[in-house]
C-alpha cells in the first residue's frame, strides 16, 4: 500500500464503516493526487508503447531483409535447371494421375513463385496425364463440358508434342445429353494420334458415342480401357470394338453388361495384359463369350484378369481346342456366378510360367458355391513355376487344399480365405513347418481366415515354425470370421486382442502382423 495514504483511511479498506467527515476530506485530497499520478503513469506507458511499436516495426522490416538476404544464399537458387526438373518430375510421379487441381501438382508448384511457374508451364513432361471427372448430376451439361473442355486444352497445349495419357470418368447418375457427348467425342479424336494411354469410364450409351476414335489412326495408344460406369444391370451396350490401326497397342481392358469378344477387331497378338470383364459389376449378371477363342490369339500374354459369368452360347464340347499361353506369368479370376463353363475354362488353359493366380468369388449369391476345385487341376499344371496363390470366399475342402499346397514346391504367398462354408483350422495344422514332411517350405507371407474358436495354441505354433524356418515367415495375415452368419456371441475382438498379445514376441523380431475381424460374406 502507497506510504503516502494515512493508515486510518488504509483501515476502511477492509470495512464498511462510514468515514467521518475529517476522512472525507482527506480522501477526496488523496483521490486528486492519486489521479494526477495516474495521468503521469498513463504518459509514460503510452511512451512506452509507442516506442515498443517502433521497436517491433525496425524488427520486422529489419527481419524481411533478413529473410530476403538468407533467401539469396538458398540452395534452390543456386540447383541446376537439371536438378529442379527432375524435383518437379517427381513431384508429378507421386501422384501418378493429374488432376486440373491447385492443390496438388503440378498446378500447385506453380503458385511457389513466378520462376517457378514459369519452369512449370515450360516442362512438358508434367503435363503428359489427365484426369477428367464429369459429375453425377449438374443442372447445365453444356457449361460444365465446355469447362471441362477449356480445361483440357489448357492443359493439353502444355505438353507440346509429348504424347498424352487421358481418363475420364462419368460416374452413375444423369445422362450426359448427345450434343455435349459430340464435343468431348471430337475432343478425343483430335487428340487420337498423341493418346498413348486411354481410360473412359461412363454408361453404355455414352461409351457407344465416344468411340469414334477407334476409326482412326492410333500410333501411340499402349492402353486402352472402356468400362461400364453403371453399378447396375442395363440392356444397352457399346458396339464391338474395331481398332483399325493401333500398332502399339500392349494393354486392353474391358468391361460391360454382355461382351462377345468374337465381334471384336483388336490386335489380340500384340497384348501383353488382357483384362475382360473383370472390373464388372456383381449387379449386372455378365455374360460373355468363351475367352479361350480370344485367348488362343494372345500368345504373348504376361497379365491376364478376366470375370467370369454365364457364357453367352453353350460352349460345344467337340469344338474346343486346349489354350496355351506360353508368356503368362500373372492370372486373376473372379467368378461372378457358378456355370459348367468354369470347369470348362480351367480344363483348356495351360499358362507353363505362371507366377502368380488369384481366384476370387464375387458373387452375390446367399452363401457361396460348394466343391469350387475347378481351378485345382490348372493350379497343379502350373505348380513348378507358381510363386503367389491367393483363394478368396472359395470354398474347398481341408483336404483339397493340402494335395494342391503339397505339389507347389516353390510357393512364396499363400493367401486362403475361404467363404462361410470352409472356415475349418484345417491349414492352421497343415502349414505348420515340422521336422519330417512340411508343404510351402518357401513361404514368406501367409494370409489366413479362421472363425473365432480356433485355438491361439495353433496359430502361435504355426506362427513359431515359420519364423524358425528357412526363409523366415515375413508377414502374416488372419481374419477371424463368426461362424453360423454371425449368430450368437461374438467372440472376435476378444480371440484378436489374445493373439496380439501373443504374437507380439514375434512382431519384436520382425514379423509384419495383421489380425482383423472378417467382413461378413455375400
Amino acid at each position: 500500500m502507497d506510504p503516502k495514504i494515512p493508515a486510518s483511511i488504509v483501515q476502511l479498506f477492509q470495512t464498511n464503516c462510514v468515514p467521518s467527515p475529517v476522512d472525507t476530506q482527506l480522501i477526496s485530497q488523496l483521490l486528486t493526487e492519486q489521479n494526477l499520478g495516474l495521468s503521469i503513469v498513463n504518459e509514460e506507458l503510452a511512451r512506452a508503447r509507442a516506442e515498443v511499436s517502433r521497436l517491433e516495426n525496425k524488427h520486422a522490416t529489419i527481419m524481411g531483409i533478413v529473410h530476403q538476404l538468407e533467401a539469396l544464399r538458398s540452395p534452390i537458387r543456386r540447383m541446376p535447371m537439371e536438378i529442379m526438373v527432375k524435383l518437379f518430375d517427381h513431384c508429378v510421379a507421386v501422384d501418378e494421375i493429374q488432376k486440373p487441381d491447385p492443390l496438388r501438382a503440378p498446378m500447385l508448384l506453380g503458385q511457389v513463385c513466378s520462376a517457378w511457374r514459369e519452369l512449370v508451364v515450360a516442362l512438358p513432361c508434367l503435363w503428359k496425364s489427365l484426369k477428367v471427372e464429369f459429375p453425377s448430376e449438374t443442372q447445365s451439361w453444356e457449361n460444365v463440358m465446355q469447362s471441362r473442355l477449356m480445361s483440357m486444352h489448357v492443359w493439353i497445349s502444355r505438353t507440346k508434342a509429348l504424347p498424352i495419357s487421358l481418363i475420364l470418368e462419368h460416374p452413375q447418375g444423369s445422362p450426359i445429353p448427345r450434343a455435349a457427348l459430340m464435343s468431348l467425342d471430337e475432343e478425343i479424336l483430335t487428340l487420337g494420334c498423341r493418346i498413348q494411354e486411354l481410360s473412359l469410364s461412363f454408361s453404355p450409351l455414352a461409351l457407344s458415342s465416344l468411340l469414334t476414335f477407334t476409326q482412326s489412326p492410333l500410333p501411340h495408344l499402349q492402353h486402352l480401357e472402356l468400362h461400364n460406369s453403371n453399378q447396375f444391370p442395363s440392356n444397352d451396350n457399346p458396339s464391338p470394338l474395331f481398332l483399325h490401326e493401333a500398332p502399339s497397342l500392349r494393354s486392353l481392358s474391358i468391361a460391360w453388361g454382355s461382351l462377345d469378344t468374337t465381334q471384336f477387331i483388336v490386335p489380340w497378338s500384340q497384348l501383353t495384359q488382357l483384362s475382360l470383364q473383370y472390373d464388372a459389376s456383381p449387379y449386372w449378371n455378365p455374360v460373355h463369350t468363351d475367352y479361350l477363342i480370344a485367348l488362343r490369339q494372345c500368345p504373348n500374354l504376361t497379365s491376364c484378369s478376366l470375370g467370369i459369368g454365364a457364357t453367352i452360347i453353350d460352349i460345344d464340347p467337340d469344338m474346343v481346342v486346349p489354350v496355351t499361353l506360353p508368356k503368362l506369368e500373372l492370372l486373376r479370376v473372379r467368378l461372378f456366378c457358378h456355370t459348367p463353363y468354369v470347369h470348362h475354362f480351367f480344363d483348356e488353359l495351360y499358362a507353363p510360367n505362371l507366377r502368380t493366380f488369384e481366384i476370387q468369388n464375387v458373387s452375390l449369391a446367399l452363401g457361396s458355391f460348394t466343391g469350387q476345385t475347378e481351378s485345382l487341376p490348372f493350379i497343379l499344371r502350373s505348380a513348378s513355376t507358381l510363386e503367389n496363390l491367393s483363394f478368396d470366399r472359395i470354398d474347398i475342402s481341408g483336404d483339397d487344399v493340402f494335395s494342391c499346397l503339397s505339389q507347389i514346391p516353390h510357393l512364396q504367398r499363400l493367401r486362403f480365405l475361404p467363404g462361410p462354408l470352409r472356415l475349418n483350422h484345417d491349414l492352421v495344422d497343415s502349414l505348420r513347418l515340422s521336422g519330417t514332411s512340411s508343404i510351402c517350405p518357401q513361404l514368406t507371407s501367409l494370409s489366413l481366415k479362421c472363425s473365432s474358436t480356433i485355438p491361439i495354441d495353433k496359430v502361435m505354433a504355426l506362427v513359431e515354425s515359420r519364423c524358425h524356418g528357412s526363409p523366415k515367415l515375413e508377414e502374416f495375415c488372419l481374419q477371424i470370421a463368426t461362424l453360423n452368419g454371425g449368430y450368437g456371441r461374438d467372440t472376435r475382438g476378444q480371440k484378436i486382442e489374445q493373439l496380439g498379445e501373443c504374437l507380439n514376441q514375434f512382431v519384436e523380431r520382425g514379423l509384419e502382423v495383421h489380425l482383423m475381424e472378417a467382413k461378413p460374406s455375400g
